[in-house]
């Protein structure tokens, strides 16, 4: 049975089960799938690069300033990169779930030891973090109160997995931070089963209806496939411009691009242009209409 089907039995056999049971076994399986740490931190290395970059063509400085996360994930590599990298003063990280481990905390810790980066850890806290990450799992980042004096919003591959309602309802409380905040995220908008199944290409999920793709996806493993005008119409809708915007498109002669003429589209999908429904890695920064 190919990987992408066993990975979607296993996923509705956990949404069948009740929630706690479910979310338990999810992350056990997730920790004995983790992999070491360097693979990790360099692909967030990448991702802060291009974070990096984004902001310094807005003359935007990290440095002394206060960071907000969407999407805490399973480890805090960003925040520490943002602290360390990028001289901010603090980064307040939300997460519905709360996946954090001091396991993986402290070998994060131990490897910013070996570049001689001391990692101050707070003792009070119930994870080994230092006292500039401050985590608050369990919250919806749309439901909160976020610090008044925030100067960035950051996601790292969270949006893609956020129903659509839910990204207008987060940007529109966004939307009533300072007017000076600039808000970044990196999505990946592309087929995630494509990641560890070959067999499909990064545009599968585009052949089927919104009712088939239910029929296949869970909670576990739940992807909008918004394409990149719908992510623009939803930042514009809510208030927001965008300074700037990066994307990847497959070359003509590549097997990416072929596997996707391959395909046949669902008429869901059928008033985007090609670059539109290829349009891979967005990166989109983004500032409140009324800093103007």
């Amino acid at each position: 049975m190919p990987s992408n089907r066993l990975r979607t039995l296993l996923f509705k056999t956990l949404d069948f089960l009740p929630e706690k049971v479910g979310q338990k076994i999810y992350h056990q399986i997730q920790k004995i799938l983790f992999q070491s740490l360097e693979p990790r931190i360099k692909a967030s290395e990448h991702s802060y690069d291009i974070l990096s970059r984004m902001l310094e063509g807005q003359a935007f400085s990290l440095k002394d300033k206060n960071v907000v996360e969407i999407g805490s994930g399973w480890i805090p590599i960003m925040p520490y990169l943002l602290k360390y990298r990028g001289k901010c003063k603090a980064v307040h990280t939300y997460d519905i779930n709360e996946h954090y481990d001091n396991k993986y905390i402290d070998a994060l810790n131990n490897h910013f030891a070996t570049l001689k980066t001391t990692v101050s850890v707070e003792k009070s806290y119930k994870y080994h973090l230092p006292s500039f990450v401050q985590y608050f799992p369990k919250k919806d980042v749309a439901k909160v109160k976020l610090p008044e004096d925030t100067d960035l919003v950051f996601s790292r591959f969270v949006l893609e997995h956020v129903p659509p309602e839910d990204i207008k309802r987060m940007h529109q409380h966004l939307a009533g931070l300072k007017n000076e905040a600039l808000v970044l995220h990196l999505i990946s908008p592309s087929d995630h089963r494509a990641y560890t199944d070959k067999s499909i290409s990064y545009y599968d999920f585009l052949k089927y209806s919104q009712e088939e793709w239910e029929g296949i996806q869970t909670k576990f493993d739940y992807h909008n496939r918004l394409r990149l005008p719908q992510y623009i119409e939803l930042f514009e809708s809510t208030g927001f411009e965008v300074l700037d915007i990066q994307y990847d498109l497959p070359e003509k002669d590549s097997d990416k691009y072929r596997a996707f003429k391959e395909l046949s589209i669902h008429e869901d999908f059928g008033h985007f242009t090609e670059d539109e429904l290829m349009a891979g890695a967005i990166n989109v920064l983004l500032k409140n209409k009324k800093a103007h």
